[in-house]
């Protein structure tokens, strides 16, 4: 039974399971409570990185690390592009870079009819709660792209 208003009278010839956690007696049984704060992480990234092992070239990072959900990735290229790919890695709390997805570009010559590659990704990716870990991307190719990360922060309030 849900019941919040706090009068305990809903509950007459119940025992609630687990008093410790009964949130300000609304009978939601909860063992804390989470603080989530929208982030958003931009990249802009130009050199080119023929790496697939994450060790190796140049990355930039879209977020900040921490407890981290990214909901949606935009990239957008910033001139006519050739076919190549975007890479994008997951680096865990040890320093270890991991791809985790790779987004092939198609080659446009952007013009007043044609416009640039843009691309959308609305798989959500969790990352681990340690500071060191980033979601990193690149280019395999010299050229330019502005990469969005949107997403959720997350805290426990213990």
């Amino acid at each position: 039974m849900y019941n919040n208003t706090g009068n305990q009278e809903a509950y007459i010839g119940m025992n609630l399971p687990i008093s410790g956690t009964n949130i300000n007696g609304t009978g939601l049984m909860l063992g804390e409570r989470v603080k989530y704060t929208a982030v958003t992480g931009m990249a802009i990234i130009s050199t080119a990185n023929s790496y697939r092992n994450g060790t190796s070239g140049t990355y930039a990072d879209l977020n900040t690390g921490g407890y981290c959900i990214v909901t949606r990735i935009t990239i957008k290229a910033q001139g006519t592009t050739t076919k190549g790919m975007i890479r994008i890695f997951n680096r865990d709390q040890g320093g270890t870079s991991r791809l985790m997805m790779e987004i092939c570009v198609p080659p446009i010559t952007q013009s007043a009819l044609d416009q640039t590659v843009i691309a959308v990704i609305n798989h959500p990716i969790y990352l681990g709660g340690h500071s060191n870990c980033r979601l990193r991307v690149s280019t395999e190719k010299a050229e330019t792209f502005i990469i969005t990360a949107e997403g959720l922060q997350y805290s426990f309030a213990w």
